[in-house]
This record gives C-alpha cells, sequence and structure tokens, in this order.
C-alpha cells in the first residue's frame, strides 16, 4: 500500500512572502485553525498544509511572546534547570 504524498505537485517551497501571510492570516481569522490539509487550496495559497501549520503556529500566531525573556521568566529558567537539569526524567514528580 503506497503513501500518498503530502501535497500535490507545484507547491511553492522556501521563504514565505508578506501576501502569504497576509492570504494565511486572513483566512484563519475567518475560518479559524484546523483542516490544515484543505487549507491551502481554500485560501488559495500554493503551500503544503503542513507548511501552512507550521507558519501560522511557529510565527504568525498574535499570541507569539517576541523579543527577550523577562527578568522573572530568566530567573524561573535557571531555578528550574538547577532543580531538574538538562534532560527531562520520565517519571519526575513535577512534569
Amino acid at each position: 500500500m503506497e503513501r500518498r504524498p503530502c501535497c500535490p505537485k507545484g507547491v511553492i517551497r522556501g521563504a514565505w512572502s508578506a501576501w502569504e501571510d497576509n492570504i494565511l492570516k486572513s483566512y484563519i481569522k475567518i475560518h479559524g485553525e484546523g483542516k490544515w490539509t484543505d487549507l491551502p487550496q481554500r485560501a488559495g495559497l500554493r503551500r503544503c498544509g503542513k507548511s501552512c501549520r507550521l507558519r501560522w503556529l511557529n510565527y504568525l500566531r498574535p499570541d507569539i511572546k517576541r523579543g527577550n525573556f523577562s527578568e522573572d521568566e530568566e530567573d524561573l529558567i535557571i531555578k528550574l534547570h538547577k532543580l531538574l537539569g538538562n534532560r527531562r526524567e520520565r517519571h519526575h514528580p513535577l512534569l
């Protein structure tokens, strides 16, 4: 049994342009998140659904915090690193 390709031939690869970002943002504003495999065709983008999902989740979502950590956040990271170390234990009581 062959696996279906995740996206059709002829999709754009590489860096996203500003107009593609705007199309994706406006589509999600109107229709919401979800059905990522159908989104590119419905929104009029020549991108893979996975690419659209990752672009939204990692770069375009309005609630993504950009910039440096605050002092409180930095202190929390240092405290947790001292407590937990570099590796996450499977059965650690705090996780």
